[in-house]
């Protein structure tokens, strides 16, 4: 094979992964939001000279046995602190909630601030990322801002908890009432992601990292219009009277 023969299969073979890895609308999409971390981003969490987009998350050869062609460092052992509430039907306390695992475990290695934002994997060096005052620290690590999770997650929605018709029957013959859930779950863009031993909840379950449906932009890279057009998918409206969640 020439020289110029063996440049275009390079090309079409790197096109051909990129592809398959992640379709083109999304590269175009998570171009204009924060999570393009490159020099062109328009957030204040950027690489100081980076160019590409898509290589903080993903690559196409030399990834990690996570996927989908995974190119960030995971976090190493953490102990999160989880949801918990004395109606939480999945597990019984604080402790025996289940490990963070799946897409979950790759979103927080980014947004638990324990790994440097430019710690990949397909390079010996780490991109070095502009240093911002209460938000980004000189290693590289989020340390505040409105994507920084830490590994305090008692504040929102429990993950990679499996959601299956036994939590949903459990749940709504609970007493005294709880909301109830519903089953099954059948939706264009909510849907349920694989955990250790099923499928069930995980941050991928509400948020696309790729683009943001939320009117007002918030939540962030929301996965619906509205909180409750996402809420209602799994849970239904709380009729009137004393119901818990």
């Amino acid at each position: 094979m020439n020289g110029k023969r063996r440049f275009k299969f390079y090309i079409l073979h790197f096109v051909f992964c990129i592809s398959v890895l992640i379709p083109l609308s999304a590269v175009a999409g998570i171009r204009d939001t924060k999570h393009n971390l490159s020099v062109s981003g328009p957030g204040d969490v950027k690489a100081v000279s980076e160019t590409q987009i898509c290589i903080f998350c993903h690559t196409p050869h030399n990834s990690s046995p996570a996927k989908p062609l995974w190119n960030h460092e995971m976090t190493a052992v953490v102990t999160y602190t989880n949801y918990w509430s004395s109606t939480l039907q999945s597990y019984a306390s604080e402790a025996e909630a289940p490990p963070i695992d799946g897409f979950s475990k790759l979103c927080l290695s980014c947004h638990d601030g324990t790994v440097a934002i430019g710690s990949i994997i397909s390079r010996w060096e780490e991109i070095i990322m502009v240093t911002v005052p209460g938000v980004i620290d000189e290693s590289g690590k989020l340390t505040g801002g409105p994507g920084y999770l830490g590994t305090d997650l008692s504040g929102g929605h429990p993950i990679s908890i499996i959601f299956d018709e036994a939590l949903a029957n459990k749940r709504n013959s609970a007493e005294p009432p709880l909301s109830r859930l519903k089953w099954p779950i059948v939706d264009p863009d909510i849907k349920l992601r694989p955990t250790q031993n099923g499928f069930g909840v995980q941050c991928t379950a509400c948020h696309d990292p790729h683009e943001n449906r939320a009117v007002s932009g918030w939540p962030p890279f929301w996965q619906k219009s509205t909180h409750d057009e996402a809420c209602m998918v799994c849970h239904e409206a709380i009729p009137p009277g004393d119901i818990e969640w």
